[in-house]
């Protein structure tokens, strides 16, 4: 936690010092907003998505392009997200354990579970932008690495509980941006289980719940 906090220190030190731009480059310094619509990836045994899940993402990107027209770039910034899964997958807590199972009988509830996120997005960048131009076609490939804290369990009857040693706090994504001028198409493919691997259910199932992300990308200049 403390090697994140510092990469936002030094990055944001960084940013002080500007860009310039001449005839031959530039540079498209970003703030970003994503909000998605989630699903699990892969199959879970008596798993069921029993609600709107969603996600919302926002940050700043620094741009760097390596080439004299400005077309190809790399771009690091920081960022805040926050994820809410929607489930039928129960959580009790018993002092300092928990317990998990699904529903029998076909009941059909709708759990809660909500993360925040501090992000490192990096992004490969293909546009048809110009040095005049900010209305353009844009590719962009990314990775994100997230530190996912205040974990929090809301059950369809009950109070709210925090789950913090329960979950991955690392997490990997890759994702794929494109679109013209602000509005831009997002897919975001987790590579880290939401939960923790060693989280196992009273039925023996693992609910290794994978985070496809579908939705939009709004780029601010």
């Amino acid at each position: 936690m403390k090697a994140f906090f510092f990469l936002f220190y030094f990055f944001f030190i960084g940013l002080l010092l500007g860009q310039e731009k001449d005839s031959l480059s530039y540079n498209e310094d970003q703030f970003y907003i994503d909000v998605n619509f989630i699903i699990q990836a892969n199959d879970i045994n008596s798993f069921q998505e029993n609600g709107f899940s969603r996600s919302i993402h926002a940050g700043f990107l620094r741009d760097f392009s390596f080439t004299k027209k400005g077309d190809k770039a790399i771009a690091i910034g920081l960022g805040y997200g926050f994820e809410r899964l929607v489930n039928n997958l129960n959580v009790q807590k018993n002092e300092n354990e928990f317990s998990y199972s699904f529903p029998s009988n076909g009941v059909s509830l709708r759990n809660t579970f909500s993360f925040h996120q501090l992000q490192l997005p990096i992004e490969l960048r293909w546009r048809t932008s110009t040095i005049d131009n900010y209305r353009f076609w844009r590719i962009y490939l990314g990775y994100r690495l997230s530190y996912q804290f205040l974990p929090t369990y809301k059950p369809f009857f009950g109070r709210s509980f925090k789950i913090d040693d329960q979950i991955e706090e690392w997490q990997h994504s890759l994702s794929l941006s494109f679109g013209f001028n602000t509005w831009n198409l997002h897919f975001s493919y987790g590579l880290t289980p939401s939960l923790s691997s060693a989280v196992q259910t009273q039925e023996g199932i693992r609910p290794n719940i994978y985070p496809v992300q579908v939705g939009l990308i709004f780029y601010l200049l």
